[in-house]
């Protein structure tokens, strides 16, 4: 729910509330809200047993508010009163909320009294929503159940921190680090697994760095800024404003305050601000004044001589195939109490054996006292897991733990021990829907360093056979994309199961119609908008496992010896492709060709050996003296993935690109110490920050679109703004990068205000827009631009989309086609049950607008959660139907379905009716 709202609604008992949407002020008839999910996890099994349940599922201990807009608002016809949404968070936070839901506390019939049934709860707050930070949701919990939740989130650090507040509350905290952390035993889960830690052998991970390069590194200046500001005085010796304050209960006269029992106060600003008084301008002035402030901006210098870091393992681990779930491939991501790591399956305890056998060492006799990082004496032969400290997160709150690493370690392994070592496992690895296909993203395209049209039309080739093979008359290719591309939301399992009860089923209008809409939303909202099909997947991201293992046995793992170093390419291993394979490599956030990689595969004997189950979906990549992860924005291990293609093209441009493009470097300086106290405004302050910097995540993205756009169409280097053009998209690139640090880390820039200064620049502003730019906002985000200001520009992009239209023309091939009456079964007569038919098409409505609403709220869901609301659209309308229909009423429903005036609802019908009356619904077709 909006906060605005339940600020408002909080109002009625002080008179008639007005409030305003955009220029319109209306009454708040009630705060909306919406269904949250809070799937399984580590968290809710921990307070499975304090939450209340209603109705089994439903409860009503946690709240989701959301920070997105001002409250503004007018009482009994009053001034105009304004609350920013800044400042309702720190309302909130500091003061919790009070809520009463609509929701019945109980369904029991005897409670009969409103008042009984749904009464006002409090709620304090609990965390930032995990993975929301950029649209500023924030969990609250019932307060009762506060002090139980906070504590196993963090572990007790919330308690001990308070402590120390208390004790010292000009203490520094790091709320930062602590609010992004906190979070990770609240990951949705795809399964558990029970590690204890006297199993797993932690390692210090190694900073390895590349020979001196070209690269372009981008860092932060102090420069003089000057502005002008509006400023409104106030005449404060005007006497309508002291009539004016004296009917608000205040006065600027002392001895009036006594003898007419006001309140006094001030004559500032401030003292109007803080007491609730919101001025107009019908008493003062305004006067407009130049303002100087240092600020800090980012600026992109080239260099010849940088040597790049990498992180070799860094947040990545190895467990071994003894415990490696079966049901899952190539990785497990787990997430427990401050812990992150992305296991890599391998035959651990096999090397470990080896080693001990070529170097003459005693296997069963080996500790690990001088190589685990907290000298624990692990024995070799019972080591599971292997990870690094990066893995580690509550090694940043040593401080609290205890003061030293060992004691802390004790700490963490003794709270993990008293929760039985579970760990969540958050996904694995599995293949692309598309078969041996996977699409591309528009952002990737138009970073490719060309405007060469027959290089562009063979990079779009395959997307364009791959049309072309779909509208051919046999429908094969289109059957087999019905079932790709099959789930329980939409009707493809329904159409291929009617094909196969009657093949000349794909001759209805129905089917044509279908297949029409299809392919045209494939040609316009995939294709011409970037999303193009290459043979390739996206690859999770491994670094030097083995490496990392002779890191377990005290050897040096700089001299591990599977990859050499090339100067136009990176060498890496993946199945997915042939050895000696050439490959284009892309991670998002992807804003410029700088960030574009060009692998070569090599095969290896050891990592085949060691790692033969890492599957297809898995990619080892070379950090070893390469500038791999400045490359790819800052990638780590901790199941960052790259979109990687053979397709030649984009190998060749790829190749190009990291030798005519260097590496950017984030060389803006991070803060040296947080700025905030352990109090309940700071979170808000931090929280506040961190949602209006997320948003530049996007905006940064766009905005370097722009740039490429520009500079691709001007000329690329040779253009009259080539060269800024370039660094508008290096900086932007960094910027995207620190948007999405800021949620565990400090920097010393704005990310906003360098992202609008980039804006305003001379080869920025004023300039068309490009038409795939124009095409894919308005498809994506419903954001329309003038007519006149958009033109199909000399960019990758726009190249594709003009050579995707003139090669695919006109609609699927002919077929006759034949009425759906044709196909229906004659032989069901009857009048069937009219209530369950009128229930069933209620129900089918009420799912539609609710999986309408959360479609077009389907940005501010996780993936989990988007799933899990639909899948509970779908449980509450199986409830609210009987399954079981007689033939005639499910011939009633296909008939209702197949009418013309209910297009709507018709997928819903069949697609329910197929799902839960099968046999039924099949019959009401004729077989052939």
């Amino acid at each position: 729910m909006q906060a605005n709202q339940v600020y408002i609604d909080a109002l009625k008992n002080k008179g008639i509330v007005i409030h305003k949407i955009k220029d319109k002020w209306v009454e708040l008839n009630r705060v909306s809200t919406r269904k949250a999910v809070l799937a399984d996890s580590l968290f809710l099994r921990f307070m499975d047993e304090s939450i209340t349940r209603i109705g089994g599922k439903f409860s009503k201990d946690f709240i989701i508010l959301k920070f997105d807009y001002d409250a503004e608002y007018k009482i009994n016809g009053g001034e105009p009163q304004k609350i920013k949404k800044d400042n309702l968070r720190t309302y909130y936070y500091t003061n919790g909320v009070t809520f009463t839901s609509e929701v019945k506390d109980t369904k029991k019939r005897k409670q009969a009294k409103e008042e009984e049934r749904c009464h006002p709860i409090h709620y304090k707050m609990l965390m930032r929503s995990p993975g929301k930070a950029k649209d500023g949701e924030c969990v609250f919990i019932r307060e009762d159940l506060h002090h139980k939740a906070i504590n196993f989130l963090t572990m007790g650090l919330y308690d001990l921190m308070d402590e120390q507040a208390k004790q010292n509350p000009d203490k520094i905290f790091k709320i930062v680090e602590l609010s992004a952390y906190l979070t990770l035993t609240t990951a949705s889960a795809n399964g558990y697994i029970r590690i204890p830690w006297n199993r797993i052998l932690v390692v210090p991970d190694e900073e390895v760095y590349s020979k001196p390069q070209k690269s372009v590194i981008v860092s932060n200046k102090s420069v003089p800024y000057t502005y002008e500001e509006k400023e409104f005085f106030i005449h404060f010796d005007d006497f309508h404003i002291e009539e004016l304050i004296n009917k608000k209960g205040f006065t600027f006269d002392k001895d009036k305050a006594i003898n007419e029992n006001l309140k006094y106060i001030e004559k500032t600003k401030e003292a109007l601000k803080d007491n609730g008084i919101r001025w107009n301008g019908n008493y003062g002035h305004s006067e407009i004044t130049k303002k100087e402030e240092i600020r800090q901006e980012c600026d992109a210098k080239y260099v010849s001589d940088e040597r790049v870091k990498n992180i070799l393992w860094d947040g990545m681990g190895l467990i071994d195939e003894s415990i490696f779930p079966k049901n899952m491939n190539g990785f497990i991501y787990c997430r427990s109490h401050f812990f992150k790591s992305c296991l890599f399956r391998g035959n651990i305890q096999e090397f470990f054996r080896d080693y001990c056998a070529e170097n003459g060492i005693d296997y069963n006799s080996f500790t690990t006292e001088k190589i685990d990082l907290f000298g624990r004496k692990l024995s070799l032969s019972n080591i599971d897991v292997v990870i690094t400290d990066k893995s580690l997160k509550w090694l940043k709150f040593v401080d609290v733990m205890g003061g030293t690493q060992k004691e802390a370690f004790k700490f963490y392994k003794n709270y993990m021990k008293e929760h039985d070592n579970w760990f969540t496992i958050v996904k694995t690895a599995h293949p692309s829907k598309w078969g041996d296909m996977q699409l591309m993203a528009y952002q990737m395209n138009n970073s490719l360093p060309t405007t060469d049209e027959e290089i562009l039309s063979r990079i779009a080739g395959d997307s364009v056979d791959y049309i072309k093979e779909l509208k051919k008359t046999t429908d094969t290719a289109y059957l087999q994309y019905l079932n790709q591309k099959k789930n329980n939301f939409n009707i493809n399992e329904v159409m291929l199961a009617l094909v196969k009860w009657n093949s000349d089923f794909r001759r209805t209008a129905f089917f044509r119609d279908k297949k029409t809409k299809d392919i045209s939303k494939l040609k316009n909202e995939y294709f011409k908008q970037g999303r193009l099909l290459q043979n390739g997947d996206n690859l999770t991201v491994m670094g030097n496992p083995i490496a990392l293992l002779m890191k377990a046995v005290g050897a040096n793992p700089l001299d591990e010896g599977i990859f050499e170093m090339e100067t136009d390419a990176i060498q890496c291993y993946t199945a997915r492709f042939k050895d000696g394979a050439r490959m284009a490599a892309f991670r998002s956030p992807h804003n410029s060709p700088n960030n574009i990689l060009h692998f070569h595969n090599v095969y290896s004997d050891k990592l085949s050996k060691y790692f033969a189950n890492l599957g297809r979906n898995v990619i080892v990549i070379n950090m070893i003296g390469t500038d791999v992860q400045a490359r790819a924005s800052g990638m780590d291990e901790d199941t960052d993935f790259v979109y990687t293609t053979n397709q030649p093209d984009l190998a060749e441009l790829a190749r190009k690109a990291y030798i005519n493009y260097p590496t950017i470097i984030n060389g803006v300086a991070e803060k040296g110490n947080s700025s905030y106290h352990f109090r309940l405004e700071d979170f808000a302050q931090m929280d506040n920050q961190i949602a209006a910097a997320q948003q530049s995540i996007g905006t940064s993205t766009d905005i370097a679109q722009l740039a490429l756009s520009y500079y691709y169409d001007e000329g690329m280097d040779e253009g009259i703004d080539g060269e800024e053009l370039k660094k508008c998209f290096v900086i932007l690139s960094v910027i995207g990068q620190i948007s999405i640090d800021l949620a565990k880390k400090e920097f010393d820039i704005d990310v906003v205000n360098e992202i609008n200064r980039i804006k305003r620049l001379l080869c920025m502003s004023g300039k068309d827009i490009p038409e795939f730019f124009a095409n894919t906002k308005k498809s994506r985000n419903n954001k329309e631009f003038e007519e006149n200001k958009i033109r199909s520009m000399n960019c990758p992009m726009d190249i594709i989309a003009r050579n995707i239209d003139s090669r695919v023309v006109g609609q699927a091939m002919g077929v006759t086609r034949l009425p759906i009456s044709k196909f229906l079964n004659n032989n069901i007569r009857g009048k069937g049950n009219k209530y369950k038919w009128k229930k069933f098409i209620e129900a089918s409505e009420v799912y539609n607008r609710s999986i309408k609403y959360i479609e077009q709220h389907k940005t501010q869901y996780t993936k989990n959660s988007y799933i899990d609301l639909k899948m509970d659209c779908m449980s509450h309308f199986l409830n609210c139907t009987n399954n079981n229909l007689d033939q005639e009423t499910v011939m009633l429903l296909v008939k209702y379905a197949f009418s013309n005036n209910n297009s709507d609802v018709c997928q819903t019908i069949l697609n329910f009716l197929y799902m839960n009356n099968r046999d039924k619904f099949l019959n009401c077709f004729v077989k052939k």
